[in-house]
């Protein structure tokens, strides 16, 4: 058998087996195939990466979500907001925070009371929503507004007009807090 018999015997047996047919490439078009088919993989990648960027856009729209409006209670007609810690107030711990309020010639009419539940479940800014000209946080609370502590009873001007004070269960119980609590509340509402 000679070496073209069998070449062609290759050829023939490699038919069986391969359906379509096959071209033999010079180097020279090989590389433009090659360049052609990585031109083509980048551009599929880049359609690709716009479309997931579309994607995440559609699924987080731009800006921040609707505000849902700070739940409180009262009526907010002197512009004072009240935030306590934890979800709710006791009825004793309530009453106790009441009567603080009628010694300096307040009621639930006049602020809003806001408990540390509701800013929390709320994504506005109390600030921004409420605009109040006076603020006295009771407690320590895990939101941005805890930045604005400098120090308890100790009257702030900037950017309204605000207090930090203990937490009201603890103040009920505690005489020496209750007396720098008073003496801060006659100071900031001009009570003598």
């Amino acid at each position: 058998m000679t070496k073209s018999t069998a070449s062609e015997m290759n050829n023939h047996e490699l038919k069986l087996f391969l359906t379509e047919d096959i071209f033999v490439i010079k180097d020279e078009v090989r590389e433009k195939l090659a360049a052609a088919q990585l031109a083509s993989r980048l551009e599929l990648e880049q359609e690709a990466s716009e479309l997931l960027e579309e994607t995440m856009e559609v699924a987080q729209p731009s800006g921040s979500p609707d505000p849902e409006p700070l739940p409180y209670e009262g009526e907010f007609q002197k512009s004072i907001l009240i935030v306590y810690q934890g979800e709710e107030l006791h009825s004793g711990t309530r009453e106790f925070l009441l009567k603080i309020f009628r010694a300096v010639n307040l009621s639930l009419k006049d602020i809003a009371l806001v408990s540390e539940k509701s800013l929390k479940e709320s994504n506005e800014d109390p600030l921004a929503q409420l605009s109040p000209g006076k603020l006295i946080l009771f407690g320590t609370i895990h939101h941005p507004l805890m930045k604005l502590k400098k120090e308890n009873y100790r009257i702030m001007q900037d950017p309204l007009e605000y207090f930090f004070a203990d937490e009201l269960e603890e103040l009920e119980k505690n005489v020496p807090l209750k007396r720098k609590l008073w003496d801060t509340l006659q100071v900031f509402f001009n009570v003598k």
